[in-house]
């Protein structure tokens, strides 16, 4: 395939001049390298043409995503960032609990707290204090909540667990926008609502 449709016309060019002019090209083999001429020049048009919408959508994402810098947001993690000491969570029940226990982790997997939650079904609300269990402020950062929801007869039920946070900044890697919500990189596609 000709990179440019430059060098196709050079080539078809160079082959008029150097042909027999006892035994001339076949007119139908003529029409058929000047079709392919016009085919490479309208793929490369249409190249040129996609690489500018690409540009722009690209430049229209970003610019999107600058406007969510400041808006609450919630989004499919069980990941949270502790703020001025509160962190708040979501997670979704299919039916009633009859207990639910929430247990939060530091970054490195250890227990900070665990304590009861509400049971009701549908959307339910967590919000911790940042405090341990001897009751010691932790230091602001990214924490994590397990939902260990059980009903009448100990039976486990699967929850959805969302994270709360206010967008603090974006970032791009590679062809992906990326919110930050203090240290917690979320994708896009993660986010289920965003607030004002």
């Amino acid at each position: 395939m000709f990179t440019n449709y430059e060098a196709f016309l050079t080539l078809l060019t160079t082959q008029l001049q150097n042909q027999d002019p006892l035994n001339p090209m076949d007119t139908a083999e003529f029409t058929n390298q000047l079709v392919q001429y016009a085919d490479v020049e309208q793929a490369i048009q249409t190249n040129d043409t996609l690489n500018d919408l690409l540009s722009l959508v690209s430049w229209n994402t970003n610019t999107l995503a600058l406007s969510y810098i400041g808006k609450s947001v919630t989004y499919a993690s069980e990941y949270g960032m502790l703020t001025d000491g509160e962190a708040t969570w979501r997670y979704d029940l299919p039916e009633e609990a009859e207990s639910v226990t929430i247990t939060v982790k530091d970054q490195d997997g250890n227990i900070v707290y665990q304590g009861a939650g509400d049971t009701a079904k549908g959307k339910n609300s967590f919000t911790w204090d940042g405090k341990d269990a001897d009751g010691n402020s932790l230091e602001d950062g990214v924490y994590s909540i397990s939902v260990d929801a059980r009903n009448a007869t100990g039976g486990e039920i699967e929850s959805d667990i969302y994270g709360t946070g206010t967008i603090t900044n974006v970032s791009t890697s590679g062809d992906e926008i990326v919110l930050l919500v203090g240290d917690l990189a979320l994708s896009i596609s993660s986010i289920v609502a965003l607030g004002s």
